[in-house]
C-alpha cells in the first residue's frame, strides 16, 4: 500500500507536498472586515457576569453581517458607551475598548449554545 503524503504546515493552513489545495483567483474581492463604528445591537442577553450580543455590521457580508459575540464583566450600556465593537479578538489597548472573550455561529443553534455556556458558570 503506497504511503500518503506527509504533510506540511504553514502559517497559513495545512498544505499537502508543498501544494496549496486551494489557491483562490488573484482578482477575487477579500472579503470586508467589520466596521466597528457601523453597527446594529440586534439582541442581547446579560447573566452571571456575561454579556451576550447579536451584532449586525452592514459592510460586513458573512452571515449578512451578523455576529454573536460574548463579553465578561461588561454591562449592554458599557458597551453601547465604548462606541465601537470590534468583534476580533485583541488585547486590552489604550482606548480601553473591550474584545470579546467568545464568538458563535450568528444563527439560533449558535445563540442557544452561548447561553448554555453562560449558564454554566
Amino acid at each position: 500500500m503506497p504511503s500518503l503524503p506527509r504533510r506540511k504546515w504553514y502559517p497559513s493552513g495545512p498544505w499537502i507536498d508543498g501544494i496549496r489545495p486551494y489557491e483562490p483567483p488573484a482578482s477575487s474581492p477579500k472579503p470586508k472586515q467589520a466596521d466597528p463604528t457601523n453597527y446594529k445591537i440586534i439582541k442581547a442577553h446579560e447573566e452571571n457576569k456575561f454579556l451576550l450580543v447579536k451584532i449586525n455590521y452592514p459592510d460586513c457580508k458573512n452571515y449578512e453581517g451578523n455576529k454573536i459575540l460574548l463579553f465578561k464583566d461588561l454591562t449592554l450600556l458599557e458597551l453601547v458607551n465604548q462606541k465601537l465593537i470590534d468583534p476580533h479578538f485583541f488585547e486590552k489597548n489604550e482606548l480601553e475598548i473591550v474584545s470579546p472573550i467568545a464568538r458563535f455561529v450568528p444563527t439560533d443553534e449558535g445563540w442557544n449554545m452561548a447561553i448554555d455556556l453562560i449558564r454554566l458558570n
